[in-house]
């Protein structure tokens, strides 16, 4: 049973996960009431308030679900922080459920038990059934027809290091063709065994356009750039790195980060959404470039995610994070946000 297949269970049965969470609460066939049980003091009877329907719940006189997640896991996140006074985070739910709940999550078929799990661990299996299950449907093998000198001397002249060049398999085009003059930036599938398309930066000024992808038809819209990379340590951190460049995200990993992952350009799509919605993320750190389309998207984002995640922008000291020093970014966007990577 996948997550969603989880919390759709859940959400069927709200109201016996209320009653577990010792939460007393008046039902009106889609609506269910009560006073918030995750602010101090709450004395309003209908501060807090679940739809049916739609899964997600709401605090009217705090919005405590903007400091959680608005679906039924943020809810138990956000009733076990207030009453332990630590963040409860994604995995504590997890356990909450598989014992309070008595069910046993069986992440190899669509069965819902009432034995004890034994392996893998809880972020191991989340990692597992995500991997599993979600190549894209057309996730086609793509040759560049060139063989490339990793790491790449381009971008190694322009500041990355060869290790991290190396680790993401970055090299220069040595042969005549369509990526000639080029450096390869491999594009895989969101499980890493797929090389599904590749982008092309031009090594000399006069080469146009600056960057090239294939193949041709390539949907951006159906992937991050290092998804694969990324999903372990944001599973265990509860937190995504969103970033526009690839650039970006080799140096967010060169200052620690692993869970970072990129966009192609500034859109967030609704495909890059649904993918989300299939991890424990609680969290999204949104970093854009610093211009006006990088403000722009960033107002997007809010309006379209704030509702599901806590979102944090952080302030560059310079155009984007490619252009930053390891040491600038460990002191003025990392220091904030220890535990997210």
């Amino acid at each position: 049973m996948n997550l969603q297949t989880l919390k759709q269970n859940l959400n069927n049965d709200i109201t016996k996960v209320l009653t577990k969470l010792g939460i007393e609460f008046e039902d009106f066939g889609d609506n269910i009431y009560s006073t918030c049980p995750i602010h101090e003091s709450s004395d309003n009877p209908r501060a807090f308030s679940f739809c049916k329907s739609k899964g997600i719940w709401k605090c009217w006189t705090r919005d405590c679900q903007e400091q959680h997640r608005n679906d039924v896991f943020g809810l138990i996140c956000g009733v076990l922080t207030a009453r332990s006074g630590q963040d409860a985070e994604f995995k504590d739910a997890l356990g909450w459920i598989k014992k309070e709940l008595n069910i046993h999550i069986d992440y190899n078929s669509n069965a819902t038990t009432t034995s004890k799990p034994t392996e893998p661990t809880d972020i191991e299996s989340i990692n597992k059934i995500f991997t599993k299950n979600n190549k894209t449907v057309n996730d086609m093998p793509v040759q560049c027809e060139c063989s490339c000198e990793v790491p790449s001397v381009y971008f190694s002249n322009r500041g990355f290091s060869k290790r991290t060049l190396k680790h993401f398999g970055v090299g220069d085009c040595l042969e005549n063709g369509i990526m000639n003059e080029r450096s390869i930036i491999p594009i895989h599938n969101d499980v890493g065994d797929v090389v599904v398309g590749a982008i092309g930066r031009s090594i000399k000024e006069y080469k146009t356009p600056k960057f090239l992808i294939t193949p041709k038809g390539f949907d951006k819209n159906n992937y991050f750039y290092n998804f694969h990379r990324a999903i372990k340590t944001a599973c265990k951190t509860n937190t995504m790195y969103v970033l526009e460049g690839q650039g970006d995200v080799w140096r967010m990993y060169e200052a620690g980060v692993k869970n970072a992952v990129s966009v192609f350009g500034k859109t967030i799509s609704r495909q890059h959404i649904e993918k989300l919605k299939k991890l424990p993320i609680t969290h999204l750190v949104v970093i854009t470039d610093n211009d006006q389309a990088g403000r722009e998207a960033r107002i997007k984002i809010q309006r379209s995610l704030s509702r599901m995640y806590k979102i944090t922008f952080p302030k560059l000291s310079n155009k984007d994070v490619g252009d930053m020093s390891v040491k600038d970014i460990k002191n003025n966007i990392l220091i904030d946000l220890k535990g997210t990577y």
